[in-house]
């Protein structure tokens, strides 16, 4: 009878050792928390439009719609642009209402111009959840972004001139014509960044805003400008219609690559009776 007795002792003293130690050992153990999936960061960005080595504020839309929040949400990278500044703000879990939404503003600088950019990518940066070690986990959310980085070019010597032998004279801004007369525009353009503008790269569009005055006439810019450089200044010619109606109407020249605007002036055009 006193062995059954002192063995039920020994094991309960046993037993009593092992719940000790197991209380032991889960208190000092830190439960994983898995993070929000990259999938569940959705992230809007607008196609950019920027000039070579210039600044662009920009603003992205990041939404949560994971089950658990995400902490400092912030832009890690956005090659081959620089990354100037970003807002880094937190974001709460999904709601039963949908994805958790803010907005995010960032700044960049563009490369040159002549940079590929067609691998554009925007890296997200959050924190989400907690590792065995009770240590924040950080990911990454990349983005593709379409961008376009244009010449840092534009236009000088604008205006009316008498005719294409005097392009060299002072331009002036308004002009007085009479109906079925040409209309002479003289330009010329400024590289004004740190990239090479090759020929045949800028084109020229001179437009009449009301059609039923004159139309439209274009020249391609034959001349390569290093920084610095300009182009030789130039002459358009614009027949005013001989049934054209008396009255103002604004003249717009504007440069552009490809179909992308880089610069414009408006001209004021009247035409007599």
């Amino acid at each position: 009878m006193m062995v059954y007795l002192l063995t039920g002792f020994i094991m309960n003293r046993i037993l009593a050792g092992i719940v000790i130690i197991s209380a032991i050992l889960f208190s000092g153990c830190v439960s994983t928390i898995n993070p929000v999936s990259p999938d569940d960061v959705i992230v809007d960005v607008t196609p950019i439009i920027v000039k070579e080595f210039q600044d662009k504020d920009m603003t992205i839309s990041v939404a949560n719609n994971g089950s658990g929040p995400i902490d400092s949400v912030k832009a890690s990278s956005f090659d081959p642009f620089t990354l100037v500044a970003s807002g880094s703000p937190n974001i709460p879990a999904r709601t039963s209402e949908g994805p958790s939404q803010v907005s995010i503003d960032l700044k960049i600088q563009a490369p040159g111009f002549k940079t590929d950019i067609n691998n554009t990518m925007l890296v997200l940066s959050y924190a989400s959840g907690k590792n065995d070690k009770g240590e924040t986990i950080i990911k990454t959310k990349s983005v593709p972004v379409k961008t376009i980085v244009l010449p840092d070019a534009s236009l000088q010597f604008v205006g009316f001139v008498k005719g294409p032998e005097n392009k060299s004279e002072a331009e002036v801004t308004s002009w007085e014509i009479n109906k079925g007369n040409k209309a002479t525009i003289t330009f010329s353009v400024k590289n004004d960044g740190k990239t090479t503008i090759d020929k045949d790269t800028l084109r020229i569009l001179v437009d009449i805003e009301n059609k039923e005055i004159g139309s439209n006439s274009s020249m391609t810019i034959k001349e390569g400008m290093a920084k610095g450089g300009t182009s030789y200044t130039e002459a358009l010619e614009l027949p005013i219609s001989k049934d054209s109606p008396n009255g103002d109407t604004d003249v717009f020249v504007t440069l552009y690559k490809g179909d992308n605007i880089i610069d414009s002036k408006t001209l004021h055009l009247k035409v007599l009776l």
